[in-house]
């Protein structure tokens, strides 16, 4: 209990009126709901009956107001019941009631295996939220091969969604030992379609997911024949091997079409069925040594690769101020300058003359070629490029001309590998130097510096715009980043289509909340030279080499795992570099040219 003198009371004839406020703690709710169960016990002052089958459940209207939505509003509005005293459940059974007045009065309910069912149906209907939660959370943590599908009925029969998230995720994780299950002949169309959409099922190929669909139609062959089309067109077909690809027919076709006519460009392998790498690429100073190297995401392993040789190969074109972009199984290298400049961005950025190109490359690392792609709308170096909605974005640089007369461009182009076009989109809100730009979902996010050059060449992050690919529109936020942080010392990369930012001089890791517009520390890594390279891969950060001097220059590799808040250090690169491109790409497996460090 807590007594608290009252010093603003009311004065009585000119003497102010003593007034104590008695404030007690939450046992007194505790100690009022023991008051009523021992009023329920001896059978005392009851207001209201449950009648169920042949019994009678005696009970307090407060009790079950105050426990149960449904009868909060059979008391509130003016119902019959609420004037007879008494209400019929006639689709409960009286041991589910019994137990629900024992949850009522006491606060506690025993759920077992045995009774959950009874339960959940008997919270849902007398709407218990608090009794409906335990449940669901109870059927959470005792899902497994034997009963997902199952529970994924009875959340959608309840109207859980946490049950149902749960259920569904479960379905996606395990799908690959699921469909060898009896109950997986049995599974509901609408839950198959689901799992044929979901981009992250579980399954070692597309092939195996095939063979599962057609697994399901044989068991009914008479009444899911006719559902085979629709189904089958939810696979990615294009994925499968061109050798299981002859045995098919309309459908596969089509697919075998798409995979001839976009060979490699195809964006919409299942994480699960390909092998995600992170490429490296660095061409040294003179132009003529150059280092690439690739790193397996699975395996821990690097492997040093050749960027061309051999009859119909060539090396891969890094001029000047290129920026090099993954897309799907191919990569693309934009503009960049032509002749001597220096390659270090500090020096690049002073020289006096930028004789920027439009030109573009499609780098191939199954066949080792590199062939021409159309040119740009504009020539453009010092830009930054980014793969949105199976597009590759170009955004900022500065065009050919002199320094002082050719400024960081506003215009922002796309390019379709699909039908090899180049297409201009809204412009930046305004010119930023350093531009830095990753993908989440469909908003691509982009910093820089509003300066170019100041006297210690750290020109701040003092710009963030978004940009909505699907509206095509900018939109510039607030960038509360401080002096402290860099233009040309942060990396922005996309982990669960959510948007981090690492800071290279302070070793820290921060994620952007689009709600609130709100960056949130994600924890620091070991360390990181400048210059580092970086890439998000689903709930993965990777920072690679760097330098801490000119002298200094790291190979060291250190990875960050979001869903533990975690770094570790991983196998380092076999060189140490600085200022290099790094990329991720991924191939289907059966496509994987550099499989043999798997």
């Amino acid at each position: 209990k807590l007594y608290q003198q009252d010093n603003s009371a009311p004065q009585c004839n000119g003497v102010p009126e003593h007034r104590t406020l008695l404030r007690v703690s939450e046992s007194h709710g505790l100690q009022l709901l023991g008051v009523l169960r021992s009023l329920r016990e001896r059978g005392l002052l009851f207001d209201f009956t449950i009648k169920v089958q042949e019994r009678s459940f005696l009970c307090h209207r407060c009790v079950l107001a105050a426990c149960s939505d449904f009868f909060r509003a059979m008391f509130e509005v003016d119902m019959r019941e609420r004037g007879d005293g008494s209400v019929t459940l006639g689709n409960l059974c009286p041991v589910a009631v019994g137990s629900f007045l024992d949850f009522a009065y006491s606060g506690e309910a025993l759920i077992t295996e045995s009774n959950v069912d009874m339960l959940y149906q008997l919270a849902s209907f007398l709407q218990v939220s608090v009794l409906s939660k335990a449940c669901s959370d109870f059927l959470i943590g005792t899902m497994d091969l034997c009963n997902c599908l199952s529970l994924l009925s009875v959340a959608e029969g309840y109207g859980s969604a946490s049950l149902l998230k749960s259920a569904n995720e479960f379905v996606f994780q395990n799908f690959s030992e699921l469909s060898k299950t009896q109950d997986f002949l049995d599974m509901q169309v609408n839950v198959l379609e689901a799992c044929l959409k979901c981009d992250v099922l579980n399954m070692p190929s597309e092939e195996a997911v095939v063979m599962s669909l057609l697994r399901w139609i044989r068991h009914d062959l008479p009444g899911r024949q006719k559902l085979l089309p629709g189904l089958l067109s939810l696979t990615r077909l294009h994925h499968l091997p061109a050798s299981a690809l002859k045995s098919c027919l309309v459908l596969l076709s089509e697919a075998q079409s798409r995979q001839t006519q976009y060979n490699g460009l195809l964006t919409d392998a299942r994480p699960a069925t390909a092998q995600s790498y992170i490429y490296i690429h660095k061409t040294e100073e003179n132009g003529e040594i150059r280092h690439t190297f690739c790193y397996c995401l699975e395996t821990d392993q690097w492997k040093e690769l050749e960027t061309g040789n051999g009859e119909g190969t060539t090396t891969l074109p890094d001029p000047p101020g290129s920026y090099l972009t993954g897309y799907a199984e191919k990569m693309f290298v934009t503009g960049g300058c032509r002749g001597n400049c220096c390659r270090a961005i500090r020096l690049h950025v002073a020289e006096p003359f930028h004789d920027a190109t439009d030109e573009v490359w499609c780098f191939c690392p199954v066949t080792l070629t590199c062939t021409p792609a159309p040119v740009m709308l504009k020539p453009r170096t010092m830009h930054t490029a980014v793969t949105c909605l199976d597009r590759v974005y170009v955004i900022g640089g500065r065009t050919k001309g002199s320094r002082g007369g050719a400024p960081s461009l506003l215009e922002v182009e796309y390019y379709n590998p699909l039908n090899q076009t180049w297409s201009s989109v809204s412009p930046l809100p305004t010119a930023i130097f350093y531009p830095e730009a990753s993908a989440c979902g469909s908003v691509i996010y982009t910093l820089g510096s509003e300066v170019e050059i100041t006297d210690s060449f750290n020109p701040s992050l003092d710009c963030f715009f978004s940009y909505d690919a699907q509206q095509d529109q900018w939109s510039r936020l607030v960038a509360e980043f401080g002096q402290f942080f860099h233009a040309t010392l942060v990396k922005a990369v996309s982990i669960h289509h959510t948007l981090h930012l690492c800071d290279l001089s302070t070793y820290k890791v921060y994620s952007f909340c689009p709600e609130t517009c709100v960056w949130k520390g994600q924890g620091s890594f070991e360390c990181a030279g400048f210059n580092a390279g970086a890439v998000g891969m689903r709930d993965r950060i990777y920072i690679l080499g760097g330098d801490y001097s000119p002298d200094e220059i790291t190979d060291e590799v250190q990875v960050y795992y979001s869903g533990r808040s975690q770094w570790e250090e991983v196998a380092p690169m076999p060189r140490a570099l600085t200022e290099f491109h790094c990329q991720l790409v991924s191939f289907n497996r059966y496509r994987d040219p550099w499989g043999d460090t798997a």
